[in-house]
């Protein structure tokens, strides 16, 4: 058999890149998670409701995301690689500083309210939108629409393995699991961040010498 027919397809190439970011995204213990662990306390649905809302936050700031790039698209994008690359830079700051310890679980609502808990805290999180209109837009332009799906696909399973890990005991508060979880997460959008910082730096070689 030829190599080449060995080879994976593109598309599903893109799919694992997209998967690989979608769980570097989720997984950091941080102030959404912390919620979803809060409520998963209670039960797994309604741990399940605020990730799912968080999730929707995210399709519609995509949403949003897409038109402006449909507007955008012409236009050089090295400037969006580089704020990319430092909101990224920013995260990793962020993800290696954080202490789950400090983490509050939240205030309680009633279970029919979490989905609304969820989707408010994503829509009205300035890191979230501005993730979405930099990170995000750069992702989208370099890998397209599989990477997306498959990151939206980490996503899902994510917070349904999450809430099911708390109440089957999983402890948020492990030195272990958290050090793996931070070790994971840096180690991948590190990686990210240096492809967005060559496809900066080629953009803006290519302007200069056009």
């Amino acid at each position: 058999m030829a190599i080449d027919q060995l080879a994976i397809p593109a598309a599903v190439k893109l799919f694992g890149v997209g998967l690989l970011y979608g769980f570097s995204l989720a997984i950091p213990p941080g102030p959404m998670n912390a919620l979803i662990a809060s409520r998963s306390l209670i039960s797994f649905r309604s741990g399940f409701l605020v990730g799912a809302g968080a999730m929707t936050a995210d399709f519609i700031l995509m949403i949003l995301t897409l038109a402006l790039y449909n507007v955008v698209r012409d236009l050089p994008l090295y400037p969006l690689y580089i704020a990319g690359s430092a909101m990224m830079i920013y995260i990793v700051y962020w993800i290696i500083k954080f202490d789950p310890e400090q983490s509050g679980r939240g205030r309680e609502v009633r279970e029919s309210g979490n989905f609304l808990l969820g989707l408010g805290l994503g829509l009205t999180n300035p890191f979230q939108i501005g993730w979405w209109l930099l990170v995000g837009l750069s992702f989208i332009s370099i890998f397209g629409v599989e990477a997306v799906l498959g990151l939206f696909t980490a996503i899902f399973i994510w917070i349904n393995i999450f809430p099911l890990s708390i109440r089957r005991g999983y402890s948020l508060n492990s030195r272990a699991t958290v050090l793996a979880i931070k070790i994971f997460s840096v180690a991948t959008l590190t990686a990210f961040i240096a492809v967005y910082i060559y496809e900066s730096v080629r953009g803006l070689i290519q302007l200069l010498g056009g």
